[in-house]
């Protein structure tokens, strides 16, 4: 379920991975060397949330969830 702030959906970095059909070390991965992605990330703290268009976009563009 995604989480709500200022009206914007949020996905954990779990969430995001199961969405997008990969793992959450992926996720970190990708962030960490600098992969362009196109996920759209809010940081708050140790946690990383994902915005739920953001990976609904990248998983169509990859066809993921068929």
């Amino acid at each position: 379920m995604p989480l709500n702030i200022n009206g914007v959906a949020y996905l954990s970095t779990a969430q995001a991975a199961e969405r997008l059909g990969v793992t959450a070390s992926t996720l970190r991965t990708h962030r960490s060397d600098g992969t362009r992605s196109g996920l759209e990330t809010l940081k708050l703290g140790n946690v990383v949330l994902y915005t739920a268009a953001s990976v609904e976009r990248e998983a169509a563009r990859r066809g993921a969830g068929r």
